[in-house]
Order: C-alpha cells, then sequence, then structure tokens
C-alpha cells in the first residue's frame, strides 16, 4: 500500500474517531450532565442584600425577559463579554432601582461557552438579590463548551427549589428553538408561604400556548402561587382568561404593552399573585436596553 494510501485511511479512521467521541459528549451533555427538571438554587456569599421598597406586608415583584443579553448576534457569531455585562449592567440599574422583593427572569443564560457569562449571577450580585434559583429549558453542547439557560428567579429572601417541570410540546434535547420548562420555587413573604413560577410559554402556537397554561394550573392546584414572566399571550386571549377565570389568581389583567418588535408594542408579560392579595402599583418600565420592558407590581400580602 502507498504512502499516501495509508495516509488516508488514518485521517478517515481519526475523522470518524473525532466525530463518534464528539457524538458520544454531545449525548452525554444533554441526557446525563444537563439540569433538566431540577431546579438549581443557591445563596450568593458576599452580596449584601438591598432595600426594598415595599411597605409593611408588601412585596414588589419584577418579571424582565432579558434575551439572553443579547449576546448571540446570529449563526456561530457572538457579542464580546465587555459589551453583554455593559447591557446586563443596564439592565441591573433599572432593576435595582425599582428596589424590589423578587425579580423573575425570562432568556437568561447561564453558560455560553464563547462569551461566558452566567447573566443570573451577574444580576443577583449587580441587584443585591443573593437567593437564585434557575431552571434550564435548554443545554446544548459538549462539557465545558456549551449553552445552558432558562427562566431565573432573584429574590430578597431565602428560595426553596420545587419543580423545573417540562411544558407541552416539549421536544427532545437537541432542540432548542421554542423547548420550554416552567421553574417552580417556594418562598415566603410576610408569614405566606407561597409557589413561585418563573414562566416562558410558547410563543409559536397558541393552542400550545393554551396547554401549557391548564398544565401550569394543574401543577398549581389549589396551592397559592405567584405566576410570573413572558407568558407570550395577549390580554383577553384564552391562556389570559384561563388564568383569570380560575379565580385563584390576582393581577392586572390588561395594561401597557411590553414588548416591541418594530412596529409591534404587545403585551406578553405579567405578574399574578394568589387570590386575595390586593395590587397596589403595576407599571412598564420604559427602558430599551432588551425587546422586552420589564414590569413592575407590588401586592399587598394576605398571610
Amino acid at each position: 500500500m502507498s504512502r499516501r494510501k495509508r495516509f488516508l485511511r488514518w485521517f478517515v479512521r481519526g475523522a470518524l474517531a473525532l466525530l463518534f467521541v464528539g457524538v458520544a459528549l454531545f449525548a452525554l451533555n444533554g441526557l446525563v450532565l444537563a439540569d433538566r427538571t431540577s431546579p438549581r438554587v443557591s445563596h450568593l456569599e458576599g452580596v449584601p442584600v438591598a432595600a426594598s421598597a415595599s411597605g409593611a406586608n408588601e412585596v414588589t415583584f419584577v418579571a424582565y425577559n432579558i434575551a439572553k443579553g443579547f449576546a448571540h448576534r446570529g449563526g456561530l457569531t457572538f457579542d464580546s463579554r465587555a459589551n453583554v455585562e455593559a447591557k446586563l449592567t443596564k439592565m441591573a440599574a433599572v432593576i435595582r432601582a425599582e428596589k424590589p422583593d423578587a425579580v423573575f427572569l425570562s432568556e437568561a443564560l447561564t453558560e455560553l461557552a464563547p462569551c461566558n457569562v452566567n447573566q443570573v449571577e451577574f444580576l443577583a450580585r449587580e441587584c443585591g438579590l443573593p437567593h437564585v434559583a434557575t431552571g434550564e429549558n435548554y443545554n446544548l453542547g459538549v462539557p465545558l463548551c456549551r449553552v445552558a439557560g432558562g427562566n431565573a428567579i432573584l429574590s430578597r429572601v431565602p428560595l426553596e427549589g420545587v419543580a423545573n417541570i417540562d411544558l407541552a410540546g416539549r421536544k427532545p434535547f437537541w432542540v432548542t428553538k421554542n423547548n420550554r420548562r416552567a421553574l417552580f420555587v417556594r418562598a415566603e413573604f410576610h408569614g405566606a408561604s407561597v409557589l413561585m413560577g418563573a414562566l416562558h410559554n410558547d410563543s409559536f402556537d397558541m393552542r400550545n400556548n393554551e396547554a401549557q397554561t391548564r398544565q401550569l394550573l394543574e401543577f398549581v392546584g389549589d396551592r397559592p402561587a405567584v405566576l410570573a414572566g413572558d407568558f407570550n399571550n395577549r390580554p383577553g386571549e384564552r391562556s389570559i382568561k384561563l388564568i383569570r377565570d380560575s379565580a385563584q389568581f390576582a393581577g392586572e389583567w390588561d395594561g401597557p404593552p411590553t414588548f416591541f418588535e418594530g412596529k409591534r408594542a404587545e403585551r406578553l408579560d405579567y405578574i399574578f399573585a394568589p387570590a386575595g392579595w390586593e395590587l397596589l402599583e403595576a407599571r412598564v418600565i420604559a427602558d430599551d436596553t432588551s425587546d422586552h420592558r420589564p414590569l413592575v407590581c407590588r401586592f399587598r400580602v394576605k398571610p
């Protein structure tokens, strides 16, 4: 056999071996190493707790879709870490000014190998909210080189992990587009123990969005709960009506738009608290760091 043929044979074998190892690591990451249905709860040591704007027996929440900090520019191009951190710093300043008790984040990355900044921990430290829970919607890549993100909750008070449930229509782990989960934790405010759900529901199929909402209501059952985030449903549409008709929640069912894209301006983000809590204030902050505006709601808590 000629030297050239031997070289080609070894080259093909080597390429196939590398491909096999890559596929094996990809499957290992997605099937074993990803935090699939378990929320990750932590307390960031050394982070002083920020002051709260809430009065006696009140609680202030913020819901904010941060659009991954616009770290992904399309295809295989990514923004620099410095630029992403600059955007996150602006977002943190907006949140911090509201002095919330808890923040519900959608589209937040905990890992992105080409631009590796944990967006959830960055915001938690900047905002003085040291209790953190994350729930992955996707985790794609190989160990030490992957993208992972989903929903998150930042809080002044301790959080207890409950679940990170697969929502209706979920696809195999290697599909990131429109794969949804819902993060649930438990917290206590002024003697009231509540479930807290951070959401980012289906944005493509409104029938599946409705199925996800029914699933969320079934999961909550008769337990007092806060549901907050990007519902991807407009006021008066089926999913929002289902939540309202359940008579289990209080909140603002309509209001100014929270999502802006070109000429589109729609209300897609909501914060709903347990029935019996009194909505004292609801505002959309006029900030364009993300394509979603932060929503702030202040409630009087019913123990």
